[in-house]
């Protein structure tokens, strides 16, 4: 007869183990890198995940159908490689990566910028907005688009995802100056105006849609809205209020099927392990003694660059990450967030 005391054993290491394999990421790049790879992720509807960061001055996409156990070899999107035609043609350029995003009609989206820097010749650092789509799950892409001028300057980065808004519209989130609402078909631009009640314009770096309908828009404070975003209310004790240095270009905000949102960012100086935090009422209200800290000992680069987060089933979550030795990827189960203890 098993003892009492083999039966705590076997259930100990049964944890342990489970916490290990949790805590074990996945390496979609294997190789030192640096500068600007800036990695986002997405789900498509038959519940394949992607992603896409930044490789030789084009990005670079990696597909995975099992849930994040295995990616598939990273292959470049050739269409974020080109110059815009109506782009100037400088030495010193640089493809930016920006988001990837799964819309309602199942194609994915994926956003970058081309900055031609020529601010010694004529004191324009030129940022325009760009896109391309894939109708298979990220297999092959689209021609690339653009986004703007407007009144001649482009839009500049989006950092934390599109939004998909009504009548098939968009609504960007930029990284500098008021958010705007983009007609893909049209071509047109609305701005977007996003006050609080203490009547300031902030830069959102996020806005999001909870799964009960609710609006939230992040950046150097966390407001949300009742009402389609008509009127917005601040968020008291957000746990990841970011420094003046980020300005929430390190936070990222997951919304999950059940109503739930996650927050996701790195840690300190030292950029070691990841935070998460759950809000159980839609975003209302969140407690920052639950913050969950995960691989504690890991570099990775998420305070300024951002660690993104999806959810992956009911049950788990993924994030992607990046540090000096590559792009990974992190499966959690949900169970390990709503505890912290």
């Amino acid at each position: 007869m098993v003892s009492l005391r083999l039966i705590l054993l076997m259930t100990c290491l049964f944890f342990l183990q489970g916490i290990a394999a949790a805590d074990k990421p996945v390496s979609i790049l294997a190789q030192r890198i640096q500068g600007h790879i800036h990695p986002s992720i997405c789900r498509s509807q038959d519940g394949t995940l992607i992603v896409v960061y930044k490789g030789a001055n084009v990005l670079m996409c990696s597909r995975s159908d099992d849930q994040g156990a295995t990616w598939s070899t990273p292959q470049a999107i050739e269409s974020s490689a080109k110059r815009p035609a109506n782009i100037r043609e400088v030495k010193k350029y640089e493809v930016y990566p920006g988001t990837a995003d799964c819309l309602p009609d199942g194609r994915i989206l994926v956003t970058w910028n081309y900055i031609a820097d020529d601010k010694v010749k004529d004191g324009y650092y030129e940022r325009a907005l760009l896109y391309t789509f894939s109708e298979d799950q990220g297999r092959s892409w689209s021609e690339q688009r653009l986004i703007g001028p407007v009144d001649g300057r482009h839009l500049g980065a989006v950092r934390h995802n599109v939004l998909p808004w009504n009548r098939g519209r968009w609504l960007l989130p930029l990284r500098v100056g008021v958010p705007r609402l983009y007609d893909p078909e049209t071509g047109i631009l609305e701005e977007y105006p996003l006050e609080g009640p203490d009547g300031v314009q902030y830069e959102f770096q996020q806005i999001v849609r909870t799964a009960n309908g609710s609006f939230l828009a992040m950046g150097p404070v966390l407001l949300r809205s009742n009402d389609e975003g008509q009127h917005w209310t601040p968020v008291k004790r957000f746990p990841a209020i970011p420094d003046q240095r980020d300005n929430a270009e390190g936070r990222y905000l997951t919304t999950l099927s059940d109503g739930r949102v996650l927050v996701t960012w790195g840690r300190g100086q030292k950029n070691q392990g990841l935070s998460f935090n759950l809000s159980i009422d839609d975003g209302q209200t969140w407690d920052a003694r639950r913050t969950v800290v995960l691989l504690p000992d890991t570099p990775v680069a998420a305070r300024y660059y951002s660690a993104r987060t999806i959810q992956v089933d009911d049950q788990h979550v993924g994030t992607v990450f990046m540090n000096r030795e590559g792009v990974h990827f992190l499966k959690v189960p949900l169970k390990r967030l709503r505890d912290p203890s």
